[in-house]
C-alpha cells in the first residue's frame, strides 16, 4: 500500500489542474486451461506434459506472459487460439486435440463455464490457475 501511495503522490505532482487521479491495484483473473494433446512418436509423454505446463504458466502470467513475453497487457482478452499456438510451439506436441478455457476464482476454487475467449476489464490482468494437461 505504501508503494501505491508513493506512486499516487508522484503522479499527483505532475497531473493537469482539474484532473482527478486514482491509483488502484489491478484486478486479477485466474484462467485455467484444460487441454488434451497428442505427443510426437518417440517422445516421453511426461516430459512433454511438463513442458506444456511450463509454457502455459509462462504465457498466462502478469509479469512474463502475453504475446511479447513482457507481461500480460491490461485488459487483453484470452483466446483459445492463442493458447493453442503457444502449445503447438512446445517441442514434442504433435497436435492440440482439445482445449477449453475457464475463468477461475482461486479464493473459492470455483471455475466458471468453459469458453473459447475470456474478456477482461481494461484494468485487469490474467494469471495461470491449476491448468490440466493430458497427453496421449
Amino acid at each position: 500500500m505504501e508503494l501505491m501511495g508513493r506512486i499516487g503522490r508522484h503522479l499527483d505532482q505532475r497531473r493537469l489542474i482539474g484532473t482527478r487521479l486514482v491509483v488502484e491495484p489491478p484486478a486479477y483473473l485466474g484462467v485455467t486451461v484444460v487441454t488434451r494433446l497428442s505427443v510426437e512418436p518417440g517422445r516421453v509423454p511426461e516430459e512433454v506434459q511438463d513442458a506444456a505446463l511450463r509454457a502455459l504458466y509462462r504465457y498466462l502470467s502478469p509479469l512474463t506472459g502475453g504475446p511479447a513475453g513482457d507481461g500480460w497487457p491490461f485488459g487483453r482478452p484470452v483466446h483459445a487460439f492463442d493458447i493453442s499456438g503457444v502449445l503447438t510451439r512446445v517441442p514434442g506436441i504433435a497436435l492440440v486435440d482439445d482445449l477449453l478455457l475457464f475463468p477461475a476464482d482461486p479464493a473459492t476454487g470455483q471455475r466458471e463455464q468453459p469458453a473459447t475467449r475470456i474478456d477482461l476489464p481494461p484494468y485487469a490482468l490474467v494469471y495461470s490457475y491449476q491448468h490440466q494437461v493430458r497427453v496421449q
